[in-house]
């Protein structure tokens, strides 16, 4: 015969149970984690948002579209660098459309950097990624782009009257590069850079010296 009794005594301590364990998975442990991330790296907890003269611009882990000469330029997106939905091309890789779009993005690289070879041009730099948002380019991507960075900048500083050693400019460029180097894999590893901390640091630069003020960002 069923006892009622013990059937509601297991039924209470089983919700009791419950609600503990919900409040805990589900709230305690969270607020708690969020609050020691928070105190311990407020940059990575928060999404390494870009804070500029204390405005937000996005994230140092979503690339975005630089549409200018004296900016690093990210791997190609086939979703336009939406960054409400990542994506990778509709087209299978080695289809006609695939190929077609590749030629396009090596003419494009080619085009903003006269000087370089095909034979030089990383494939990451002419091929999309598989979100469309990667903000990492290789060391030797970034290498190839420098001089024309270099270059577009002093440019951009003379037309708005500002005189810039060239020197200078790429040693302010060649220490982004250098502090942004990683490595994929320790010792065997490829060195990459981000993409958006070069920018970044390109348009903090621009600021200090006068040359774009913070109303051009928008």
């Amino acid at each position: 015969m069923v006892n009622l009794k013990e059937l509601e005594k297991m039924a209470k301590s089983s919700i009791i149970i419950m609600v503990i364990v919900v409040l805990l998975v589900g709230f305690v442990i969270p607020s708690v984690t969020s609050l020691i991330a928070e105190n311990v790296d407020r940059g990575s907890a928060n999404g390494t948002q870009i804070n500029i003269d204390g405005k937000v611009y996005g994230s140092y882990l979503l690339a975005q579209a630089f549409n200018r000469s004296y900016f690093f330029q990210p791997r190609p997106s086939a979703i336009d660098f939406n960054q409400t939905s990542s994506g990778a091309p509709e087209c299978s890789p080695n289809t006609n459309a695939s190929l077609n779009q590749t030629i396009e993005n090596i003419d494009k690289f080619e085009k903003m950097n006269p000087n370089v070879t095909l034979s030089q041009i990383p494939g990451e730099m002419v091929m999309d990624s598989d979100s469309g948002l990667d903000p990492n380019i290789p060391l030797s991507g970034a290498m190839l782009e420098e001089p024309r960075v270099v270059v577009s900048i002093v440019d951009l500083a003379r037309k708005n009257g500002v005189d810039l050693n060239r020197n200078t400019v790429n040693r302010t460029v060649n220490n982004l590069i250098n502090q942004s180097k990683q490595q994929d894999f320790p010792i065997f590893g490829s060195y990459y850079v981000n993409v958006m901390y070069l920018d970044v640091g390109i348009i903090n630069f621009l600021m200090e010296n006068g040359i774009i003020n913070q109303s051009s960002l928008n």
